[in-house]
């Protein structure tokens, strides 16, 4: 959970003069991420935060934020649930248990909301009013309308919010997605207060009872990068019970062993992050007692399960889902189909999955095609036929409760990767993620090969301008921090034969600066001109042949 309180990026527009005119903060090592500078973006009270937080609550949140071996907590933010959301969350916590959001016959059938949908957003939302002006006809049922993608979000975002719902609770997300560029998500409180109630559903079909303990963290996010946002906050879903998020990689941390005292007192009921950072967790030599284990954001192998189910003998949740539509899917114990595909039960919410062929039309069940869902529990952004960016195949299947379900077999586009560093070391792609985005690249392929070196095509957001704009590193120039000069010309990728510019943009140099400090090993960079010149896949924006 990582909602924001919709402050202002500290990264502000890349014009603040010389990266050498201060000294980098602590915690960021490239002025390109000063974003990540503790407390720089702080615009909201606690009573804001936490608007039924009793005195109870906030002593515990506090003790936590206090805590002697606490990291240096990079952010504050609260879920700001207030009371008229609360009664709201209590029926969707019943509704994740009659499942009365999901049709109940054998064969795949549109729920009857999805419609009603369309027929609301047609008038409230503008990108489909502009079509209906433009059509002639406004969308009636979902066949009627044509599939989007997040890079229709990344182009016209406020084009998707609707113009009757007040603007006045808006939280910040931002996600990644699948071609690199960072898109903000406007959130509502109440969309991401009901990811607890999902989970705590998905921990009771997993056998376990999910109530606050005092003494106890009630959720720990890990993350294993080299900076990232920490925070302590506190979930009104469960009380006011404290949680936190921490970053297990040593630079996280102001003193040796302050992370394994840290992790060993708050004691979380629940551990999250992607699979990488929960390994990373595992492999500490600290005692930790969880409830459950929710692993997401990438494919959970069936080693790493083995693994993190031996380490703490708890059950280990898979989750599938987009910071856009929220929560899909998961799998519960890792169970396979009869020919090896995954399986993740499709999450009993006002959410409806589609399978589609590149044309927009659905295929049949069993095959093959992008998952597209249509999503109304943000009130802010509401999807019709989203395309994920992810394949599968969709089928329906009874459960032993003799009611019908909806299944994704073979989830594909979730690859976690990792790249060796010239001493050793492995450096999570989520550290290349947040140098690339800063450097203002639209679209990459970062890849290692099995002799180490490492080879970048990059398509810029903007080309011509040299990555200015909001992403562009700090420093003002072209070039970002340090200068230099335009990137090599040619060169095959990871994926052979990109097409590329010779000195196109002149942002390469310092890019491949930044990354030759994070990795230790040269970098050799291709500059593309089209997304599809990066090569096959959905989310083919890491590779390696090392990290096999």
């Amino acid at each position: 959970m990582s909602e924001v309180d919709g402050a202002a990026s500290a990264s502000g527009d890349g014009s603040s003069g010389s990266p050498d005119a201060r000294p980098l903060p602590r915690g960021v090592p490239d002025a390109a991420l000063a974003e990540y500078e503790a407390l720089a973006a702080v615009a909201l009270t606690d009573a804001e935060r936490w608007p039924l937080l009793d005195a109870d609550g906030f002593a515990r949140l506090q003790t936590v934020r206090d805590h002697p071996h606490a990291p240096e907590w990079v952010h504050v933010c609260g879920d700001r649930v207030v009371p008229d959301d609360v009664p709201l969350l209590a029926r969707r916590a019943d509704e994740t248990i009659d499942r009365t959001w999901e049709p109940q016959e054998e064969t795949w059938a549109r729920p009857t909301w999805v419609d009603a949908l369309v027929d609301r957003v047609a008038t409230t939302v503008p990108r489909y009013r502009a079509q209906a002006r433009r059509d002639g006809r406004a969308p009636r049922t979902l066949d009627d309308v044509a599939p989007v993608s997040r890079e229709d979000l990344l182009r016209d975002l406020a084009s998707f919010v609707p113009v009757d719902v007040p603007l006045d609770r808006v939280l910040e997300g931002s996600s990644s997605g699948s071609t690199g560029a960072a898109l903000v998500v406007p959130l509502h409180p109440l969309s991401t207060a009901a990811e607890v109630v999902y989970l705590t559903a998905l921990a009771a079909q997993a056998g376990v009872t999910w109530e606050p303990e005092p003494g106890r963290a009630c959720l720990l996010n890990v993350v294993d990068q080299r900076t990232a946002f920490t925070y302590a906050s506190a979930l009104t879903t469960k009380g006011g019970a404290p949680m936190a998020r921490i970053n297990v990689h040593p630079d996280g941390w102001r003193s040796p062993g302050d992370r394994e005292a840290f992790l060993a007192d708050v004691d979380a009921q629940v551990l999250s992050g992607n699979p990488l950072s929960l390994l990373a967790l595992a492999d500490l030599d600290v005692d930790l007692h969880p409830l459950v284990v929710v692993s997401g954001a990438a494919h959970l192998t069936p080693g790493a399960r083995r693994r993190l189910e031996g380490r703490w003998g708890v059950p280990v949740v898979d989750v599938y889902g987009t910071r856009e539509a929220g929560l899909v899917a998961a799998d519960l114990d890792g169970a396979r189909a009869a020919d090896g595909s995954t399986r993740h039960t499709v999450l009993p919410r006002r959410f409806h999955v589609e399978v589609l062929d590149t044309d927009g039309a659905p295929v049949p069940d069993g095959e093959r095609g992008d998952v597209v869902v249509t999503v109304d529990d943000n009130p802010y952004l509401p999807l019709l036929r989203y395309r994920t960016g992810d394949t599968a195949a969709l089928v329906r299947e009874r459960g032993e409760d003799g009611r019908w379900r909806t299944v994704l077999l073979g989830l594909e586009g979730r690859a976690a990767v990792r790249f060796q560093t010239a001493d050793g070391r492995w450096v999570p792609s989520v550290d290349t993620t947040q140098l690339l985005q800063a450097y203002g690249l639209a679209a990459w392929h970062l890849h290692q090969d099995a002799d180490g070196t490492v080879r970048l095509a990059a398509l810029p957001a903007r080309p011509h301008e040299a990555a200015g704009g909001r992403h562009a590193a700090p420093g003002g120039g072209a070039a970002g921090p340090g200068g230099g000069s335009a990137a090599p010309g040619g060169g095959a990728g990871p994926t052979g034969g990109w097409a590329s510019t010779t000195g196109g943009w002149s942002g390469a140099s310092a890019l491949d600066a930044a990354l030759r400090a994070l990795l230790g090993r040269e970098v050799t960079t291709s500059v593309v001109t089209r997304p599809r010149d990066l090569g096959p896949g959905a989310k083919r924006r890491f590779s390696s042949d090392l990290d096999v």
